[in-house]
């Protein structure tokens, strides 16, 4: 998703204002489990300010994903604050966590991708009290308890090289 930033380039201080609707299309590529929703809400203050341009505002959208214990359908919505700064590409540092721009345009797919996905928890649950999957069944123990009787399975399999350790 570019933006011109002619108006503002060149001039301290001099800034834009963007909000509209993104497709989600246009920002993800195949980075992630989640999808997101139909479109991504931008509502963007650009700021040039000596070399600089300054992006900050407010990301908002949807997202679905799959419960990371019990395998249910999460559908949650997410609302992100959003603060980037772009260089332009001849004036970086190698170790600038910045993004780069050249000409008259910033590119914010990759800003708004990164900062949606690392806004998102590591580790996606319905609930937070997801009780998960029965390890012997695999019935959803959300829904109630299995009939499994879990002392006669002996040692957790998972665990089971873990048993010789203190030996």
């Amino acid at each position: 998703m570019r933006i011109d930033i002619t108006e503002i380039a060149g001039m301290n201080g001099a800034y834009i204002s963007v909000e509209k609707d993104i497709p989600s299309s246009e920002l993800i590529s195949g980075k992630s489990d989640v999808t997101l929703g139909e479109s991504i809400h931008i509502d963007l203050k650009i700021e040039y300010i000596e070399g600089m341009i300054i992006v900050s505002g407010v990301v908002s959208g949807t997202y679905h994903a799959v419960c990371g214990r019990c395998l249910a359908d999460i559908d949650e919505k997410f609302n992100i604050e959003l603060h980037e700064n772009f260089m332009h590409a001849s004036d970086t540092n190698n170790d600038s966590d910045d993004y780069n721009y050249e000409g008259w345009h910033i590119d914010l797919a990759s800003p708004l991708i990164d900062n949606i996905l690392l806004d998102l928890p590591s580790v996606m649950l319905c609930r937070e009290d997801c009780r998960g999957l029965c390890i012997s069944c695999g019935k959803n123990l959300n829904d109630g308890d299995c009939s499994c009787d879990l002392s006669d399975h002996g040692i957790n399999l998972q665990m089971e090289k873990l048993k010789d350790f203190f030996d």
